[in-house]
This record gives structure tokens, sequence and C-alpha cells, in this order.
């Protein structure tokens, strides 16, 4: 996972690479394992056999890597040739770097030089952290000071007069095609020594560690040659036969998924502190199901551990499948469902209400993968971050991606999925929670996106939806509910349409306004916004937003 960093001056880089490796070991065991290991962090745990030593021994299994980071150019650049090029780019700048080494000194001395020479009122044009370094007393800057001194030193005329290699460099850099790059983990040829923080402080190390599972847990393999264990070893004990915790944690996620609640209802926490399973032998055939299927019909999906299958086999029983309507003698005797007598009734995810808003308008883009996205927010919202970052909204297909593809900025996080509890992305979540608000409703009747969707819909409705006013209705309440309306509900929107017909027929500036300021064909101006406010009217449904 991406981990919160800092990269500020002065800042620590080994303080926040532990922190990732602590939330790496929480992770891990949070959501494979369903323990709460990271409450052995800095003690050992209160009520789970797990101490602080076994939490850093886990924690050495992530200690021994490091995370370079990967360039992937695209399709296009390796056509163009510009993989080869920055090789070759890249080959002549190691060679002038080199060069440069044997003047390294006397350019390190030329920057001192100068800097020496600044006068205060000159000082105060240079950047922050050069001012830094030059207000620091000679024999305290080390090699990072040294670099913001030199760094900002090689923009200077007079260095590049100096040492015309200089410019040589930086022609070569900038002539180096530019890469998407990715994060990915590296074992190193010599694994970091680890050591038990005390209190969980990384400055006071303890006794040193050795990578091992904690005792309570089935033990590794022993290894094939004498070596210490490493992150694979860790991955292979994760889904080995031998430990059943996983496969019952990760299904019992999937079943919480699919009915709201999982048979372990505590799903972080298959501890001593967390709930006993509803349907224990269930919860144990459905994990021996996964991780080795008793019948093998030769399909792709039929394998050990293969998540289709076992959607596949809890969503078509007929348990799932019951309806959410709820029985008063039931109520009576089970009233949070927990023996499941009928389906629970469930508000969907963030992510999916946008994308079934896209769905019902005809606008959904389909495209897999790619940089992330930037649909319409309100204004003002992005200016809350403490960088001044412009949200420059996609255009074209890239402004009807699903959610999933959405850009998220962590101290200003996309305001139209977290008005639906989207989580937190800088902590590991494996429940979300559920809450109805006024602030919902409002922002499906008059957020930018769900008015655009709203008026895709009903241009879509006008070409495809039928000739009289029924037949629309019905199209509508296909696209959006999956089922026709009642009679009762028939009734009303027809009386709605023909309301907001004879409004909008005497108020066109309305109309054009609720359509975005575009009036576009003068002749169905009315048409589509009456409809435009039917389908803004159903989409505002709670039905629209949940699974019966």
């Amino acid at each position: 996972r991406n981990t919160l960093v800092n990269e500020e001056g002065g800042t620590d880089d080994e303080q926040f690479r532990v922190e990732s490796i602590v939330d790496r070991v929480s992770t891990t065991s949070a959501v494979f394992l369903g323990l709460t290991l990271g409450c052995a962090q800095c003690h050992d745990h209160k009520y789970d056999p797990f101490s602080q030593r076994e939490f850093y021994q886990l924690f050495s299994f992530f200690n021994g890597a490091d995370e370079p980071k990967l360039e992937i150019p695209t399709k296009e650049q390796l056509e163009k040739g510009d993989w080869d090029l920055a090789k070759e780019l890249r080959k002549q700048l190691a060679d002038e770097e080199q060069k440069f080494d044997a003047q390294r000194k006397e350019f390190r001395e030329a920057a001192a030089a100068w800097a020496a020479l600044r006068t205060p009122e000159e000082r105060k044009k240079l950047p922050e952290m050069v001012v830094v370094v030059l207000n620091m007393p000679l024999e305290k800057r080390g090699d990072e000071d040294w670099k913001y001194l030199t760094d900002h030193y090689q923009t200077i005329p007079e260095a590049a007069e100096k040492f015309p290699i200089l410019k040589t460099m930086a022609d070569l850099r900038n002539r180096i095609p530019k890469f998407q790059t990715t994060l990915v983990m590296q074992e190193r040829a010599e694994p970091r020594e680890t050591h038990v923080h005390i209190r969980g402080d990384f400055l006071r190390k303890g006794v040193a560690v050795e990578p091992v599972v904690p005792a309570a847990l089935p033990p590794l393999p022993k290894p094939e040659s004498e070596r210490k264990y490493n992150r694979l070893d860790l991955a292979k004990w994760l889904v080995t036969q031998e430990n059943p915790l996983t496969a019952r944690v990760t299904v019992n996620r999937y079943w919480q998924q699919l009915f709201g609640r999982g048979l372990v209802e505590t799903e972080n926490d298959f501890g001593s502190q967390g709930t006993l399973p509803s349907h224990p032998e269930l919860l144990d055939w459905l994990s021996a199901e996964f991780e080795q299927p008793t019948e093998m019909t030769g399909t792709s999906i039929d394998r050990p551990w293969g998540i289709k299958r076992m959607l596949r086999l809890i969503v078509c029983s007929a348990t799932y499948r019951q309806s959410s309507r709820v029985r008063s003698d039931y109520l009576e005797k089970d009233p949070r469902n927990i023996f499941l007598s009928r389906q629970n009734r469930l508000r969907i995810p963030a992510e999916a209400i946008r994308d079934a808003a896209l769905t019902a308008s005809g606008k959904l883009s389909r495209k897999i993968g790619g940089p992330s996205v930037f649909p319409p927010q309100p204004e003002g919202v992005f200016d809350l971050t403490q960088v001044n970052k412009g949200w420059k909204v996609s255009e074209g297909e890239d402004r009807y991606r699903r959610a999933i593809y959405t850009y998220l900025w962590r101290s200003s996080p996309y305001p139209g999925l977290t008005v639906f509890d989207f989580p937190e992305a800088n902590v590991t979540c494996t429940r979300r929670n559920r809450s109805n608000t006024p602030l919902q409703a409002l922002t499906l009747a008059n957020d930018q996106v769900f008015l655009e969707l709203s008026r895709g819909m009903a241009e879509r409705l006008l070409t495809e939806g039928g000739a009289d006013d029924g037949a629309r209705i019905d199209w509508i309440y296909r696209r959006s509910l999956s089922r026709l309306p009642t009679a009762e509900e028939r009734g009303r929107l027809q009386a709605y349409v023909r309301q907001a017909r004879s409004l909008f027929e005497r108020d066109q500036p309305g109309a054009v306004e609720l359509l975005g300021g575009t009036p576009g064909d003068a002749a169905t101006l009315t048409e589509r916004a009456v409809w435009t406010s039917v389908c803004r009217a159903v989409m505002n449904l709670d039905e629209f937003i949940t699974r019966e």
C-alpha cells in the first residue's frame, strides 16, 4: 500500500520507512489473518497470545525490502524507440558524471565561495532550504545539505562558465524521455537487521529478531536451504492448507460484502475479543471449498482459491436469493437477522452509486486501466488542500470513467464519494460504515455530476424510450431500477410530467438553466427539461442506491 510520507525539509526518512512497514504488518494481519497484531507494536498484546517480539519478527519480513520506482513506457513510447533512446542517453550521462567526479571537490569549494559572498538581501531571494544551509555552520553541513547548495549553484550562470560539463549533463538530462513510474518492492541482497523497538520508538532498539510467524499460529515450513525466511515464504504460508485462518477470514469477508455482515461480525478480529461465528459449520465448509473445491468441472474458475467460484456459490444459494421483506414473526425472534431469515437491505457503496448513475445514463466508459481521472466536483473544494493544486476536470471519455479511477488527494478526497461514506484511503478499512443523511439526497439531486447524468439519460430516453409518457416512464424505471413502475408510481410520475411540462413551457430560461446553460434544439427544449427532471427524481429515490 501507499503509506503516508513527508518530504519536507528536516524530516527523517527512516521514520517514515519504519512507519510504512508497521502499517504493512498491521494491514497483513487484519486483512489476511483477521488479527489485531498492530496492538503489539509498543507492548505485548493485551488479549491475544502475541508478544511485542513477535510483532517485530513479522516486521522483519518486510524490513528486508526496498521500494525502487519502476519506469513503465507506454506502447506509443516503445514504438517511437523512446526506451532505447533513454538507455543510450543515460549511458552518456553516466560517462559525463564520471568525468565530473574528478571536479566535484573543486565544484563544492566554488559553491561555498559563491554562497559566502551573498549579501543578506541576496539571500532573501534564494530558496528556503538553501538559506537554511547557508545559515548552518560549515562543520555541521552533511551530504544532504551540500546537495541543496550545489543543486542551486548549478543553476547560476557563473557555475556554467566555470564548469562547462554542467551544461552538457543538463542537456542530456533534458533529452531523456520521461516515463510513468510505479512503486515496486525489491528484496535487498543483504537484509537489514531488525530489532524490537522499545515502546514502539524506532530510535530505541532492543533485542535483534529474525523473520518468523507468531508461535500461536501454524509454523512456517522449513526452507530448502540454510537461509532466512523472506516475504515469499510468508506469502506462501498465508495460503497453505496448514494455515486455515486465511481462508476463513477471506470467505468471511466475501460473505460480509454480500450480506452486509460477516458470519464472524468482527471481520478484522478473529481473536479473543472478536465475536463468535453465527454459523461455524458453514464458515468451515465454505473455507474448505475455497481452498480445495470438491467438484472440479474443468472451467477456468473451478480452481483452489477461486474467488469467482466462491462468489457464484454464495449468490446462487437460496439464502442469498431471499427477499429482504420483513416478516413480523421473524423480526420478533431475530431482530438483527443474524440467522438470515431474509436478505439484508443495504445501501450500495459510494463507488457503485456513481457507476450506477453512469450506467443508467448510458455514459459509462468501460475502458480499463490508465491514469487517474478528474470528474467534476463543487468549486472551491480542492482549494482546501495544503498544496495549491488545480483540479482540471477531465474531458471526453475520461469524464465518465468508473469511480475507482477517480484521483484521490488525501487532504481533500473527492466529495462525491465521501458523502456516501467512502473511507479514508490512508488507513486499512475492512468494513465500511453506512449512514443516511440529508446531504446524500441533496447530492443526488443537485450535484453537478448527477445533474449531467440526468440530462444524458433524458437525451437517450427521447430517442429510445418511445413516444408517449407512459412508455418513457417504463423505460426510465427499467434503466434505473430494473423493474416496471407500479400503477401508483406511474400515475404520480405522469402527474409530475404534466406539471413540469406546464412549468417549463412558461419558464424557458429555467429550462435552459436546468440543461446546464446550453439550450440546444429549441424545438425539444421543454421536453428535454421535463424528462431531465423526471430522471433526476428517479435517481434520487432511495431504491436507486439500495440493494433490496
